[in-house]
């Protein structure tokens, strides 16, 4: 559970660097459910993305937590409502790897995922820390990352399955409230992490 709980928090912020040429930020507004499953465990919320922001509605260890990204920082909070509380974090090593402009992209064609079209990219991407994420994406003609496929292979040799895909995707204007966070809040630093979500952020 502690090493799917990571896995989750880098599926989810996937889509949050906003970096030239990047492969996964998209130059538009919009809404979607998104799904990750870790390991055959799927786990459902609601996202809404603005250029260089992102914010994931999850259930995660039977909490409802807001994740709410900021590529131009590469850093991001959890906010746990029901504990009054927000959390900040940098992002993890391999995220950066994986929304560098210089990652190993080679297109595989064309599909469909939830009614639009997407180009098919394989993937890989090797992080500072030695852990190494490769599989498959599929960006629509917008920018949009819809899908994703792959495996994510600890240092030590762990390997685990990840799969998110976007469905009910909804293009237009988000309201700017959604990232930011509500006041009255008790900031944590990142290390807090480590009990609620199950690992160590450097």
């Amino acid at each position: 559970m502690r090493r799917a709980c990571l896995i989750v928090l880098l599926a989810l912020g996937l889509a949050a660097p906003a970096r030239a040429a990047g492969l996964f930020d998209a130059p538009l507004s919009y809404s979607a459910t998104r799904n990750v499953t870790v390991d055959g465990k799927t786990y459902n919320g609601r996202m809404f993305h603005i250029p260089g922001r992102e914010r994931h509605d999850q259930e995660l260890l039977g909490m409802t937590d807001i994740f709410i990204l900021d590529g131009k920082a590469e850093s991001g909070f959890v906010v746990l409502p029901g504990l009054k509380t927000m959390i900040q974090f940098p992002f993890p090593a391999l995220l950066a790897a994986l929304n560098d402009a210089a990652l190993q992209k080679t297109p595989l064609g064309e599909e469909t995922v939830d009614g639009i079209a997407t180009a098919k990219y394989r993937i890989n991407a090797t992080a500072p820390d030695g852990t190494h994420g490769a599989g498959f994406a599929w960006i629509s003609r917008r920018g949009v990352l819809m899908k994703l496929s792959g495996t994510v292979t600890a240092p030590g040799g762990h390997k685990t399955r990840i799969e998110m895909v976007l469905s009910g995707l909804k293009e237009g204007p988000q309201s700017a409230a959604l990232f930011t966070p509500p006041p009255g809040l008790t900031v944590l630093p990142a290390a807090a992490l480590a009990p609620l979500l199950g690992f160590k952020l450097q």
